[in-house]
């Protein structure tokens, strides 16, 4: 099973139109994690649902612009070698360190910095490809 975790209330209708692609060829769940009180800066403190994210999962990836890098070939190779991945798109004001501790590992969709919507985004469209490739689907052809 592939997951992914988004904290924030970001709605994109390019994101959504390919999760239930994604859900069709592999199986595929995406929660969003809305925060209720967005401040402008990264505090010391978890938000309540960020505590809440911790305290009920164990292994995740964490989206990070300086996390390890691949290709679509590399990162489908990847995705399918173990059984679950748990993606984990940070809120728009960036990871709290307690993420950074305790993820399994992180992960760059590119060198450049993204909105948090944006990395959505790319995140869906990369899995999509990557299920495709796995599947051989004619989507990569």
């Amino acid at each position: 099973m592939i997951r992914v975790s988004s904290f924030g209330d970001f709605q994109n209708s390019w994101r959504d139109e390919l999760i239930p692609k994604i859900k069709h060829l592999i199986p595929f769940e995406w929660k969003q994690i809305p925060i209720r009180r967005m401040p402008d800066k990264r505090s010391d403190q978890l938000f309540p649902e960020e505590k809440k994210f911790l305290e009920n999962n164990s292994k995740f990836i964490l989206l990070d612009a300086g996390g390890k890098e691949m290709s679509s070939e590399e990162f489908a190779a990847w995705i399918f070698k173990s059984g679950d991945r748990h993606f984990v798109v940070g809120p728009a004001i960036g990871f709290h360190s307690e993420f950074l501790k305790r993820a399994e590992m992180k992960i760059s969709l590119s060198k450049l910095t993204f909105t948090h919507g944006l990395a959505q985004v790319i995140l869906a469209e990369s899995l999509y490809r990557s299920a495709c490739i796995f599947k051989n689907h004619p989507f990569v052809k």
